[in-house]
């Protein structure tokens, strides 16, 4: 490790994102706008600007001409910004939303927070709204010429206009850094009292132990808390890559602040070189965001929640920062080899930088791996993503996405007894899936039987898509399924095989991927007797009567999907012994109770199902986690596919109460990834390597390297995570026994 001092000249130059095409782009002035929506005052007029002021405490919208073309979204890969001019009277930022066909049932999603400083000075926000965040209005066979918007804010809010402009340079970063900046600011009181990590003593070459910053390696599992320190081997350690020539790795490096504290620490990676020249790569570096997650039942914590494209950070004396390298090769592109490249970490004193350099090893192999589809291999998260996300997930080894009917769906009626269906939005969606290479979705139409039969979503919205009165309508249904739980209800039976039928045909038009479809979710329920308190309606919950619903419902699945392919049954098995009378029912079971007996896989698939496997995560789960639960530990049990609860059932970004389960955000410039997503993707990649080891030698002769190392992964699971209904995952005794495995896998296939 070499210490260099260099001047600061001038700032740090920004590349900005792809300029959307200039063109005539519009501006709405408030006060002439005609389709104002609901939440909107009357016209006023403060400091020489006319406004209309967004109500507080609801939703004021206005909808708008699209301004793009003839296409349903603008081209792939624009970014606009739009620019806002409001006075800035709320006290807590502000919600800007936009019709992006991203969210529950079609409606807006949150875009972007701006102001609330309370000063009530006139200022103009910058909003950015890429291409999948924004779309044209569908009304039911109707799409329309236009697009909606929303503000959202605790104060009446006076706002003058809204400007489109192309992005610029500098816009993603401003966007970040206004995204934290919100993050940090609804968060300050909890972050005053929120813990740093078990403090750690740094241990320091004699070299090093007065110099003021510190680099050092630690591996990428494990989150590198705000109180770690450089411990024995660490400080200055070469940061290693041994990689395929189709494969993404992740490293990760501490900045320790060792006795004063580090003004804008940020990062550069050099060119990597090699005897061949340079490595065609791509790379990637990312700063930690620390935020505010709970602890314990009251507790907060700091944890290394987002990794964001690299930005400079201040890191206080005796505390360290976390950042990442992620490196990607090119296929074909990539040459095997070994490179070498510098990584420079600096800081500023007095207007001057200082600095150090570690070294970096990257060992390109002679390996392309099989791709999760050439290794039959399946995995998918439950939630919609944004396309954006659904392109990020793909390349981190996502094959699919498990959506729930209640919120993604296709708009209906029922008239005279025949179902209608729009599927627009969906066509959209399902389109881009199949662009990026994805081969399922699972579909749940309900949720928790807990909340039976309120939860069952196909069915409730079928009924209220019938003429008539929606609250009316579900009311009735709730009370017929309560007086009728073991079937589906006469009425709507054949709606019921319609919509499958109609489902069915459209998909296998626009070419979908294919759909595994439950009924609702975890019907080992039905030895349960446990209910919601539904203050809408009452709802009987489990019982019984869950087994034959479930048992029904496949039925009418499988008679409306009669000649066609592209629809499975699928369910999701919370529990070993009370899941197994559903093997007739179902294609596809998939469960997160392997431990209540360690031969269910063979007893599945001696049934002629697909099995396969599920576990948790939540907005604060380490990467270890992640690569053990889906990589090692399924591997041993030979699931071919996995579903993740959840991907993005959780807060927008401040996700200090509640429950949250989840591992990326959206932005109008990428997903923002997390410690748990890079986990998952590795454990995949482990699964991949398991794959193409076994492609090469042979399925017999793999055996005697990969079943010890099965069994090690079975043995030394910990005994945590194993309530399969709120607290369920997976995780390792001693998880840098992984590392080991990947490398004597390699060590084999390259023999």
């Amino acid at each position: 490790m070499r210490r260099i001092e260099i001047v600061l000249l001038a700032a740090i130059l920004l590349v900005g994102p792809g300029c959307a095409s200039a063109g005539e782009l519009p501006t709405w002035k408030m006060t002439q706008l005609k389709d104002l929506g609901s939440g909107w005052g009357p016209a006023g007029e403060d400091a020489g600007k006319a406004y209309r002021a967004a109500l507080a405490g609801g939703r004021a919208s206005l909808t708008v001409p699209v301004w793009w073309g003839k296409s349903f979204r603008p081209p792939e890969g624009t970014v606009y910004v739009l620019k806002v001019s409001y006075k800035d009277t709320a006290t807590k930022p502000v919600v800007f939303s936009s019709h992006g066909g991203f969210t529950g049932y079609w409606g807006l999603g949150e875009v972007h927070r701006f102001g609330g400083a309370g000063d009530g000075k006139w200022k103009v926000a910058d909003v950015p709204l890429s291409w999948d965040l924004l779309c044209r209005k569908n009304n039911f066979k109707d799409l329309t010429d236009t697009t909606e918007f929303a503000i959202s804010c605790d104060k009446d809010l006076p706002i003058e206009s809204i400007r489109v402009v192309p992005a610029g340079e500098g816009a993603a970063e401003k966007y970040f850094a206004e995204t934290r900046e919100w993050i940090a600011r609804a968060q300050a009181d909890k972050r005053a009292k929120a813990g740093l990590g078990r403090k750690q003593t740094p241990v320091l070459p004699e070299e090093e132990m007065e110099w003021a910053i510190v680099p050092f390696a630690r591996t990428y599992m494990v989150p590198l808390m705000q109180n770690a320190a450089p411990q024995k081997g660490e400080a200055g350690a070469t940061l290693k890559v041994r990689m395929a020539r189709n494969e993404y790795e992740t490293v990760q490096f501490g900045v320790y602040a060792n006795g004063r504290d580090l003004n804008g620490v940020n990062c550069t990676v050099s060119e990597l070189k090699g005897p061949g020249g340079k490595l065609n790569c791509e790379v990637a570096l990312k700063t930690a965001e620390y935020a505010v997650v709970r602890a314990g039942r009251s507790g907060f914590q700091m944890f290394p929640q987002r990794f964001w494209p690299a930005y400079p950070v201040d890191v206080k004396a005796g505390r360290s920062h976390a950042f990442w390298i992620t490196i990607k090769t090119l296929g074909e592109k990539t040459k095997p080899g070994k490179y070498t490249g510098d990584l420079w970490i600096g800081h500023t004193v007095s207007n001057r930088r200082f600095g150090v350099n570690i070294l970096i090893e990257v060992e390109v192999l002679p390996v392309t791996l099989l791709t999760m589809q050439e290794a039959g291999l399946e995995l998918g998260a439950c939630g919609r993503p944004t396309l954006q996300e659904l392109k990020t997930l793909a390349e981190y080894n996502h094959t699919g996405m498990d959506v729930w009917f209640g919120g993604t769906q296709q708009q209906m009626q029922v008239r005279n007894g025949k179902l209608e269906m729009d599927s627009t939005y969906l066509d959209d969606w399902m389109a881009y899936a199949t662009k990026l290479g994805m081969t399922h979705m699972m579909w749940f139409m309900g949720g928790d039987p807990y909340g039976f039969p309120d939860t069952m979503n196909l069915e409730r919205d079928l009924y209220r898509s019938q003429t008539g009165n929606r609250d009316a309508l579900r009311k009735e249904f709730l009370r017929k399924n309560n007086e009728n739980p073991g079937k589906i209800i006469p009425e709507l039976r054949d709606l019921y095989v319609q919509w499958v039928r109609q489902t069915a045909e459209n998909a296998r038009k626009k070419r979908w991927p294919t759909l595994i479809i439950h009924p609702f979710d975890e019907p080992a329920k039905w030895v349960q007797s446990s209910k919601w308190d539904n203050p809408y309606h009452p709802v009987i919950g489990t019982g019984k009567w869950i087994r034959p619903h479930f048992e029904d419902a496949s039925a009418l699945i499988r008679k409306g999907a009669k000649g066609y392919d592209n629809i499975l049954v699928g369910g999701d098995m919370h529990h070993a012994k009370d899941s197994m009378v559903f093997l007739d029912d179902v294609d596809v079971f998939c469960t997160n109770a392997i431990h209540e007996d360690q031969d269910l896989g063979n007893k599945v698939r001696k049934a002629g199902v697909q099995f396969w496997q599920y576990s948790g995560c939540s907005d604060q789960a380490p990467a270890h986690r992640a690569r053990f639960s889906f990589g090692w530990y399924f591997a041993a049990y030979d699931s071919r596919g996995s579903l993740v609860w959840a991907y993005n059932a959780m807060g927008r970004f401040d996700t200090s109460e509640g429950r949250n389960w989840g591992y990326g955000w959206y932005t109008p410039f990428g997903t923002v990834e997390t410690p748990f997503l890079i986990g998952l993707r590795e454990g995949w990649d482990d699964r991949r390597w398991i794959e193409t080891y076994r492609k090469r030698a042979g399925a017999e002769s793999a055996k005697a390297l990969l079943q010890p190392m099965f069994k090690e992964a079975i043995g030394r699971r910990s005994q945590r995570g194993r309530d399969t209904v709120y607290d369920f995952y997976a995780e390792m005794q001693r998880y840098e026994r992984m590392d080991r495995w990947r490398d004597s896998i390699i060590d084999a296939v390259l023999k």
